[in-house]
């Protein structure tokens, strides 16, 4: 909700949108690797805010992206909002916002088993309009870190913002129902 006005997720549109994505994972499955999820953000979020450490691997092999590729995590867990002419249309909360080479990046953390670059295209692309409009600040990177057990990948996402509106006006054109 914003402004007292109803507004889809950037998860809920992007579920529309891509909504047979895991229609043949059993639901046990899906259920234990969202909890195990849940726990790579949470173990992320705690060792960057407070430097809290765990065993998990994902975590280890996040602080190993984090020295291989020299970023400095700036913030993590960041509420945005996405508007069109003063008009909230979607919200989301995005998972970290990266500096590399005095450059601000936005970056996903998934613990998929393959991670899917069209869905963190779409994705990271909303997220960084939104941030960019409520920040006023200037992104210059998009980046997906596939942390899974001893999986530890750094990856560009391409900037394609034209990709991610069109998709927003999809949505809201109600061509799907939220």
């Amino acid at each position: 909700m914003c402004d007292g006005i109803i507004i889809p997720s950037v998860t809920k549109i992007l579920s529309n949108k891509f909504r047979d994505k895991y229609k043949f994972v059993n639901s046990d499955t899906l259920k234990k690797a969202s909890i195990l999820g849940t726990q790579t953000h949470k173990a992320i979020e705690d060792y960057c805010k407070e430097g809290k450490e765990t065993d998990l691997k994902e975590l280890k092999n996040f602080k190993f992206l984090q020295k291989q590729y020299e970023f400095e995590v700036v913030d993590n867990e960041i509420p945005i909002i996405i508007f069109k002419d003063d008009v909230p249309l979607c919200a989301g909360r995005l998972d970290l916002v990266l500096k590399q080479n005095d450059d601000l990046m936005l970056g996903d953390i998934k613990r998929t088993a393959t991670l899917d670059k069209e869905y963190l295209t779409y994705q990271l692309n909303l997220y960084r309009i939104g941030y960019q409009q409520c920040y006023d600040k200037q992104i210059k990177g998009l980046k997906g870190l596939h942390l899974r057990e001893n999986k530890r990948r750094y990856v560009d996402i391409p900037i394609n913002e034209k990709k991610a509106l069109e998709l927003l006006d999809e949505f809201i054109l109600k061509k799907w129902k939220y």
